[in-house]
């Protein structure tokens, strides 16, 4: 029987127990089905892990008794994906990939051709439910500390106010490729993907007025999704390779 991973948000002590209530009560009766004495392991988002076990459970609630914990340290690897918003699927898999790959932090911005209906989009349900996701990758993936996924902003707010040392943004007109531009790992990091229908001609040149370097994966035109994660991808490689 797989080892439970879950997280939450209530007050959590080595030694005593703690009882998890309503989401989290119908999560593990209804879709988990756990059963009295079933190890679990509870997280926080402050790098520990609790480790205990189900100790009762009642129509109300779940009481977790936690024997032990053990810290985790965070990675100093700082590298933030900045992504113009798209429809879903999309923009879900992004959440929730870069989330299992270990990403720190994901920007939602809003470029000229970013997919949504300004009308409709409901900016504080759609950081809640891209949390949601953050927080359901991060148990499967064994993570400890949850990815901050920052508040919707503009395209031109998000280069003007970009402080990071190093500042990519993806170009399939690049003759640069990442790994050109990428060679001092473990610099703090911003890499930004632009939406389906690319960004303008003037967005990439204002990027570029500020500070941000063209890049290229190749010739192949790849989906939103899969740029951000195959680019991700090449900057953890590349930081755990340097950190061994």
């Amino acid at each position: 029987m797989r080892l439970i991973r879950l997280y939450t948000e209530e007050p959590l002590n080595e030694g005593k127990s703690v009882f998890l209530k309503d989401g989290a009560n119908h999560y593990l009766s209804k879709v988990l089905r756990v059963k009295e004495n079933q190890n679990i392991v509870l997280f926080d988002n402050t790098g520990f892990n609790y480790y205990g076990y189900v100790k009762k459970i009642t129509k109300k609630n779940f009481e977790i008794h936690l024997d032990k914990k053990y810290f985790i340290e965070k990675k100093i690897h700082n590298t933030e994906l900045a992504f113009s918003i798209c429809k879903n699927p999309c923009a879900d898999l992004i959440v929730q990939k870069l989330t299992e790959l270990g990403i720190q932090s994901i920007q939602p911005i809003i470029s000229k051709n970013s997919i949504f209906n300004q009308k409709k989009i409901d900016s504080v349900k759609k950081i809640q439910h891209w949390k949601n996701i953050s927080i359901s990758s991060s148990e499967q993936s064994e993570r400890s500390y949850l990815p901050l996924i920052k508040d919707i902003v503009s395209f031109q707010d998000y280069i003007d106010n970009c402080r990071y040392e190093k500042k990519i943004i993806l170009d399939t007109k690049s003759k640069s490729m990442l790994k050109d531009i990428y060679s001092m790992p473990n610099v703090s990091c911003s890499l930004l993907v632009g939406p389906e229908g690319d960004f303008t001609n003037e967005e990439y040149s204002f990027a570029n007025e500020s500070g941000f370097s063209s890049v290229s994966l190749g010739d192949n035109i790849l989906r939103v999704e899969t740029a951000a994660i195959a680019a991700f991808s090449y900057l953890q490689i590349i930081n755990n390779i340097e950190s061994e």
